[in-house]
């Protein structure tokens, strides 16, 4: 099968799945996904280097008591990786695990028809392609 954009699409139990508009939103939503978290968290740790290498007395300004700004952004740095990583599986588990759960099983289920017909039809070419045996043993006389 070729897509569109001139390349090979997959083959398998999953080759209809492509063309689904399901499939497609389940991608969209995806890569939004991906991208946003990516973007907030490359955002904020350059943010947080360039701060480190262009405001050292901003970074060494004390927050609270011998704690200063760079340690408190860096403790940051830890919560906002965990918190992206929550906000990832609880969108997954609310928007695309459900929809890749569906099109998985509807490809399953093709897939097991698909496998069921062609042992009917070869079932079918066995009993058309029997012939009996001959029998080997006594005569009668």
């Amino acid at each position: 099968m070729v897509g569109g954009s001139g390349r090979h699409g997959p083959a398998g139990p999953y080759a209809d799945v492509v063309q689904d508009r399901r499939f497609r939103l389940l991608r969209t939503r995806f890569r939004r996904l991906a991208i946003g978290i990516v973007a907030s968290f490359l955002g904020w740790y350059f943010l947080y280097i360039s701060l480190s290498a262009f405001a050292r007395d901003f970074m060494a300004y004390p927050a609270i008591g011998n704690i200063n700004v760079a340690l408190l952004l860096g403790i940051l740095q830890f919560v906002s990786t965990f918190v992206l990583a929550w906000r990832y599986t609880r969108y997954a588990r609310r928007m695309l695990d459900p929809l890749s759960a569906q099109l998985r099983q509807e490809a399953e289920q093709r897939q097991a028809d698909l496998e069921r017909h062609e042992q009917i039809l070869a079932e079918r070419r066995r009993i058309e392609n029997w012939t009996p045996q001959p029998r080997h043993g006594r005569r009668r006389r």
